[in-house]
């Protein structure tokens, strides 16, 4: 993917400065999307740009100046399909995190029950990842799909779903809490029971219980439903439940130098996940920002202790273009 140098320059958009690094980071995702979206072409599968991204896409055409990641959904029955061909058509260097990748080190990479898709670290180096990711110089960078499942018209039927959902987050998150209370083998009979299930006792049991919240998430087919929610965010965001008519047919618009899918009801998806969702509302990401902060000491010290007399953006301008060999 190409990009005009002065891409990668510190800027001011809507009165918020970008960093340099940030222009990187977000070029960096651009090429993971590009991945993701050549094996949807090739499948006949269809994503869209959500939550921030379509937020952006909308209001920026573009990133939002404040934020620091990309962001796409994809019905189910698209979502399900995109897993089962992506570990043979990822290209070389790239992965599949959550929990139905196939090594513990990555089923533990996605934190919440979601698909990623990333930069493998064990198959660049540091050379190699910086030139193929425009002088971006951490590692696993990637992009997070989320899944769009079908409500059931019988509130009783999403209720329970989303009460096995709950339960389940709740364990996973006080695992370790629970193990030293020695209270763990109660709470995991409790989701058991109101599962209807039994965990075999020699599994991986943390990743049995994302797998058994995602099955119920994708109980209800298209024809069961008329709407369709993210069950994890809807948990507490009450709102977000979208006619499923939203999602029938796809957009093109802008976003930085490309053209993002986007659902043709936009309107109805960003209206549920922001409200007034044209009032630009600065510092809203639900995570530290940037998603790189607690890597840039680490890094800063690095390049010291390899005598490097420059910046990091130095560094990363050296190396990106290949005059620099590390």
């Amino acid at each position: 993917m190409e990009f005009p140098q002065n891409y990668f320059c510190a800027e001011v958009r809507d009165d918020f400065e970008i960093p340099a690094m940030m222009k990187r980071a977000w070029a960096a995702e651009l090429e993971v999307l590009s991945v993701i979206a050549d094996v949807c072409e090739r499948h006949h599968l269809q994503y869209f740009a959500d939550y921030g991204t379509l937020l952006g896409a909308v209001r920026h055409k573009g990133f939002i100046p404040w934020d620091d990641d990309i962001d796409i959904c994809m019905l189910r029955e698209d979502y399900m399909e995109l897993i089962r061909v992506l570990p043979e058509e990822l290209p070389q260097g790239f992965c599949m995190a959550g929990m139905y990748a196939g090594e513990k080190r990555l089923q533990m990479a996605a934190y919440v029950p979601h698909l990623r898709v990333m930069a493998d670290e064990r198959m660049w180096n540091i050379n190699t990842y910086m030139q193929r990711f425009h002088g971006f110089p951490y590692q696993r960078i990637g992009i997070d799909i989320f899944p769009m499942d079908y409500v059931p018209r019988d509130p009783e039927l999403s209720r329970l779903q989303k009460k096995i959902v709950e339960t389940g987050i709740a364990l996973l998150r006080d695992w370790e809490q629970l193990q030293n209370e020695n209270l763990l083998e109660d709470k995991i009979k409790v989701f058991e029971e109101l599962c209807g299930i039994q965990i075999a006792p020699d599994a991986d049991r943390q990743n049995e219980i994302w797998r058994i919240m995602d099955a119920v998430q994708a109980l209800y087919r298209r024809e069961e439903a008329d709407e369709v929610t993210n069950y994890v965010f809807w948990l507490n965001w009450e709102q977000l439940h979208i006619p499923k008519t939203a999602y029938e047919k796809t957009v093109y618009l802008p976003f930085e130098h490309i053209k993002l899918p986007a659902p043709c009801g936009y309107d109805e998806v960003l209206t549920a996940e922001y409200g007034d969702y044209m009032v630009p509302v600065k510092g809203t990401a639900d995570h530290d920002y940037p998603f790189y902060r607690h890597m840039e000491e680490d890094l800063k010290r690095e390049l010291q202790r390899v005598g490097f007399k420059g910046t990091v953006e130095e560094f990363c301008e050296k190396v990106s273009a290949g005059e620099l060999y590390v």
